[in-house]
């Protein structure tokens, strides 16, 4: 079974002052926030694939992150896509979970419908992606 992992730090960096900086950030955060550019991982042999955005927003010390992401299965091989996110923060180099939802995507014609995981305690995200028997 192949697995790629991202983790995502832009929020990380805002936090910190690097603003949006080569990291692909909407100019200004608002109340639905701001995103990065959009990234890819795929297995291997691009049989399963997704691509995703990390959005961060912020009141006052209070700060909420998710992701946007489409999957897609590109092999008939009776596996599917399936996603694995996570909202957290990292606090002094160990990662603290508050939220997490794994997604599964097996029609091989088109990928998956925009799924939104919502607003999460946090500022970082993690994605996963592996194929699995379906």
């Amino acid at each position: 079974m192949n697995m790629r992992t991202r983790l995502t730090v832009t929020g990380l960096a805002a936090v910190l002052g690097f603003g949006g900086l080569g990291l692909g950030l909407a100019p200004s955060a608002s109340a639905e926030g701001a995103c990065t550019s959009w990234r890819t991982i795929q297995t291997s042999g691009n049989a399963t694939g997704l691509k995703y955005r990390e959005c961060d927003r912020y009141s006052g010390s209070r700060t909420q992150t998710k992701a946007q992401l489409y999957l897609w299965d590109n092999k008939h091989d009776g596996k599917i896509a399936q996603a694995y996110t996570a909202t957290g923060s990292n606090v002094n180099g160990e990662w603290r979970e508050s939220w997490h939802r794994y997604y599964g995507w097996g029609d091989e014609s088109r990928h998956s419908p925009l799924i939104d995981t919502g607003w999460h305690k946090g500022h970082d995200v993690h994605v996963r992606l592996k194929a699995v028997t379906g």
